[in-house]
C-alpha cells in the first residue's frame, strides 16, 4: 500500500468511528450512496489549493487568446478555446457530454513520468501541456465547465477506490436538472451516478467544501486499497 492509499485508509477509518452515532440514524444520500461528512477547510487537500491557484493563469492566459488566436500559446490551447467558444450557447447536459469527450482526447501521462513524483496534481495549464492522470482530467473539466455556466456547488472533484482495478481513481460529479453525472477519464460516455457501481468515494471537493464519505455497509475489517493509477 502506497502513502496516499495509506493516508485514505486511515481517514476512512476514524470516519468510520461516526457510524453508530448521528450518521447511523441518517440515509445515505451523498454521492454513489454514501454518508457524508461535509468541511470549509480546504488546508488537507494543498494539491487541490495549488490547482485551485491555477485558475487565474489559465484564466488569463483563455483571454488573449481569445482576443487574437495568434497569441494561443500552443496549438492545445487554441483547441480548448475553439471548444468552450462552440459550446457556449449548448444546453448543460451537451456541454457535459461534449466535455467530457473533448478533454478526454488529452494524453494520460503518470505523475512518475512527468513530474517525477508519486502524486501531483496539475495546474490547468500545466494539463493542457502535458496532459495528465485521473485527477487532472478531472480538474480541466471542472474549469472548463465552470467557464460554460455550471456552477462550481454543482461539481465536485471526487476521489475514489475504483473496486474493479484496485486502483485510487478520481472523477468529475457534476449535478445538473436535479441528476447526478460521473466525467470519467477512462470512459466518453457520461453515465448517470446511479448506474456507476464500481466507485466508492474517499472524498470529494470544490472550491468551498470538502467531503469525507463513509460507504453505507462497512465491513469490520475494511475495504483493501488500491495503489494510485
Amino acid at each position: 500500500m502506497n502513502k496516499i492509499a495509506s493516508l485514505l485508509s486511515a481517514a476512512l477509518f476514524g470516519a468510520s468511528a461516526i457510524v453508530g452515532t448521528s450518521v447511523a440514524a441518517q440515509t445515505p444520500s451523498g454521492l454513489f450512496g454514501t454518508y457524508e461528512i461535509p468541511s470549509k477547510n480546504l488546508d488537507a487537500l494543498p494539491q487541490w489549493q495549488r490547482a485551485l491557484g491555477g485558475f487565474g493563469p489559465l484564466a488569463k492566459m483563455a483571454r488573449k487568446c481569445d482576443l487574437d488566436i495568434q497569441k494561443c500559446e500552443s496549438q492545445q490551447m487554441t483547441l480548448w478555446r475553439t471548444k468552450i467558444q462552440e459550446l457556449e450557447h449548448a444546453d448543460s447536459t451537451v456541454k457535459i457530454r461534449q466535455v467530457n469527450s473533448f478533454i478526454n482526447k488529452w494524453q494520460h501521462a503518470t505523475d512518475e513520468v512527468t513530474y517525477k513524483r508519486a502524486d501531483y496534481w496539475a495546474t490547468p495549464l500545466e494539463f493542457i501541456t502535458n496532459g495528465g492522470d485521473s485527477e487532472d482530467f478531472a480538474i480541466m473539466k471542472y474549469v472548463s465547465l465552470k467557464e460554460l455556466g455550471i456552477a462550481a456547488d454543482r461539481m465536485r472533484i471526487v476521489v475514489t477506490n475504483d473496486v474493479l482495478r484496485g486502483v485510487t481513481h478520481t472523477v468529475l460529479s457534476v449535478n445538473v436538472n436535479k441528476k447526478s453525472y460521473v466525467l470519467d477519464s477512462q470512459n466518453d460516455t457520461v453515465l448517470e451516478e446511479e448506474f456507476v457501481k464500481y466507485y466508492v468515494p474517499f472524498y470529494s471537493v470544490n472550491e468551498t467544501t470538502r467531503w469525507a464519505h463513509i460507504p453505507s455497509h462497512i465491513s469490520g475489517s475494511g475495504d483493501a486499497l488500491g495503489n494510485k493509477e
